[in-house]
């Protein structure tokens, strides 16, 4: 059974390959017991013995819990904090009980004086090792409570020497993968910016000793995409402490009688066999359980975005020229990105104002998407609807839709302001004007992008006692949007950016069907950042443009090696094809039919990570479907004379034989033990050399 309750209210949760177990102790307070390898049987657990207590050790810094609050002689961090209205600070609770309905238990929990319950959520997904945790809060009598703290999730693991992975960057430089050793004290990832951010990702990956294909890995992903907030603290009592949800910091939620407060989700998954294990799983997780339907079953189509050909300077004639250009090599998709709309001429006006510049297209958008039925291809356009420029008809109209203070200039970060997405007036104009724009044009695909974050985070709408709810309600008013807007146009494709990966986290995923992961597309730059990426968010998701060389600061590599990084993804075009030669309508041509041949092996298949740059001196990646393979390899330069490099493929049925073709070109056959044990050797042989290797089992 996923769900077990023993004798002694002991709890034990089963995946296909993990068990997570917690307890009631003799306090009545929840103890967590052990998250690991599968354990069958329930009466294995006990509640652990009466640990020792000393002044300064109190008892519960010592216990492993399940929900710890603030105060009650508690010094660790707790992962809930709240004020009566009386003034007293701390969660004295009991357990009460609990229930399973439909596969989701519940245990509920409630202070011994006040009229306050927590309720902790958890759901087991058996089939890819993921169990989700979340919980609500609710005021059960008339007086306001605040909450000041409530993470989505609390756990730990015993010992100590842990490691850390996850992605330390910045606007193009996302996904730079880090790790450190966690050896005391906390070690807090958050973001304060009002959405996910680049500077830390709301997920964690720990391990002690492990790698690609061996060890065992402890992971987590927060599915909420405002301010976050991770801590691991390593405490002294040989347990590292885990706390994961929404950030506490500039945080307060006014919860009045009857009122709830429910938190994100926090999936958390445990791999015995390495990373790659843990990246497959979180894969097959994501598009079984989290992605909109039907698009989750449904490859990312071949994209071409103008921007790179044309920037600010979008009109109907040139953007007519790029579709003819575009169709030539086989683009399924068109988009048009920034300076369609308002008057857009620079990144300095027109946000807010979301109706097509009648000077740019004096016959509507019309003559774009009847040229591209023509050519069986479908538009999408740029919008960034949680903007405004101070140069713009809605700023002029409505300068109190923006977060500000009343005393104070409002601070424009890139040229433009936030709009205040706590107001409903707010969020219905943005409805509206996305609806109409998507109602009147045959539009299929939008790029929603974000490019600043919130400040003077305050509202002319909410008491100014309300401020520090303003980051939790700002970011449900951007789930409230887009959910409205894909109900009304549900066959519309929706991709999430936030100055490239800005936005990539396991909420946004629930209303957009991919991501941006970066606006460097610098194709070695981007295997670095697409590894990053990969470790635990899916390929399919991956959106990887093939984009022009030598200028606006790019290395100048040949269009194999752009073509096969972004062949790693869901394959997008953003070079400027008004300047392509024709051998490279030709290459373009060839690798985009070649990528429809592969796409649903790279989109669906299983990733392999077989060799990393610099580590490895190239970098190889491999996605098979349990028949075929596809791997790609890389080099930046030639070192010492090496050329030849030996790769060892997974995933292999060690008795087929498989034919091996290297860019097109048939080689020998050999068997998949051969593969897997002995290994491919490859040849490469200049800078910036690439090839694509495909693995045909012979019937």
């Amino acid at each position: 059974m996923a769900i077990s309750i023993g004798e002694n209210n002991v709890f034990l949760l089963n995946t296909k390959n993990c068990s997570y177990s917690f307890s009631v102790d003799q306090e009545g307070l929840l103890r967590h017991l052990y998250w690991g390898a599968r354990i069958d049987t329930i009466e294995d657990f006990k509640n652990e013995p009466y640990v020792w207590e000393q002044g300064f050790h109190p008892l519960n810094d010592v216990k492993r819990e399940e929900c710890s609050s603030f105060g009650t002689m508690r010094f660790k961090e707790t992962s809930f904090k709240v004020t009566y209205a009386d003034g007293v600070r701390d969660f004295r609770y009991r357990y009460v009980g609990h229930t399973i309905e439909n596969g989701e238990l519940t245990v509920l929990l409630e202070d011994m004086v006040y009229p306050l319950q927590m309720h902790l959520h958890y759901k087991v997904y058996e089939d890819v090792d993921i169990i989700e945790k979340r919980r609500t809060v609710k005021n059960c009598g008339n007086e306001v409570i605040s909450v000041e703290r409530l993470h989505s999730g609390e756990c730990s693991l015993p010992g100590a020497g842990w490691n850390l992975k996850n992605f330390n960057g910045m606007w193009n430089s996302d996904f730079d993968a880090y790790e450190q050793r966690i050896m005391g004290g906390k070690t807090v990832l958050e973001s304060l910016r009002g959405t996910t951010g680049h500077v830390a990702n709301p997920s964690f990956i720990l391990y002690q000793n492990a790698g690609e294909t061996y060890g065992e890995v402890y992971y987590g992903a927060l599915a909420w995409s405002g301010n976050f907030k991770i801590v691991l603290e390593q405490t002294p009592y040989e347990y590292l402490n885990i706390l994961a949800g929404m950030s506490d910091t500039d945080f307060e939620w006014r919860l009045t009688g009857g009122a709830t407060l429910e938190t994100p989700a926090l999936y958390l998954g445990y791999s015995p066999d390495g990373f790659d294990r843990m990246s497959n799983a979180m894969g097959e997780f994501s598009r079984r359980y989290v992605m909109p339907k039907p698009m989750a079953a449904k490859p990312l189509s071949v994209l071409y975005n103008s921007w790179e050909a044309t920037y600010f300077d979008v009109n109907e004639q040139a953007q007519v020229q790029l579709i003819e250009k575009a169709a030539q090599i086989g683009v399924e998709l068109f988009v048009m990105d920034d300076g369609w709309f308002g008057q857009r001429s620079d990144d300095h006006a027109g946000l807010g104002d979301w109706r097509v510049n009648a000077v740019k297209f004096p016959n509507g958008l019309a003559p774009l998407t009847e040229k591209l039925k023509s050519y069986g291809m479908q538009f999408g356009l740029w919008i960034e609807p949680e903007m405004v420029n101070h140069d713009s008809e809605l700023y002029r109209a409505h300068s109190d839709w923006v977060y500000h203070y009343a005393s104070r200039p409002v601070m424009e970060g890139r040229y433009q302001y936030m709009l205040d997405l706590t107001r409903q007036d707010v969020q219905q104009y943005i409805i509206g004007e996305i609806d109409q724009l998507l109602t009147e044009n045959d539009i299929s695909y939008i790029k929603w992008d974000m490019n600043r974050g919130l400040s003077e985070v305050a509202s002319a709408m909410l008491d100014r006692s309300e401020f520090k709810s303003i980051w939790y309600r700002h970011t449900k008013g951007f789930y409230h949007i887009i959910q409205s807007l894909r109900a009304l146009h549900p066959e519309v494709e929706w991709e999430a950016c936030a100055s490239g990966g800005g936005r990539v986290d396991y909420g946004a995923m629930q209303y957009f069907e991919e991501f941006w992961p970066s606006d460097n597309t610098d194709p070695l730059d981007r295997l670095s950042i697409q590894e990053g990426y990969s470790y635990l968010y899916p390929i399919k998701y991956m959106r990887a443009w093939v984009t022009d060389s030598g200028n606006n600061g790019k290395r100048a590599m040949p269009l194999l090696f752009r073509l096969h990084c972004s062949m790693c993804g869901a394959l997008g075009i953003g070079l400027n094809l008004n300047e392509c030669k024709e051998e490279e309508f030709e290459l373009l041509e060839k690798y985009v039919g070649l990528y429809k041949e592969i796409r649903s092996i790279i989109q669906f298949g299983q990733l392999h990570r077989l060799a990393s740059l610099p580590m490895d001196g190239l970098q190889a990646v491999q996605y098979e479907n349990g028949k075929e393979s596809v791997l790609f390899a890389f080099l930046d330069h030639p070192s010492r004379w090496r050329t030849a490099f030996t790769i060892r493929p997974r995933g292999l049925d060690a008795k087929t034989c498989y034919r091996v073709e290297i860019e097109g070109q048939q080689q020998q056959k050999y068997s998949g033990a051969f593969l897997m044990n002995s290994g491919l050797t490859i040849t490469l042989n200049h800078d910036y050399a690439s090839c694509m290797v495909r693995l045909l089992p012979e019937s």
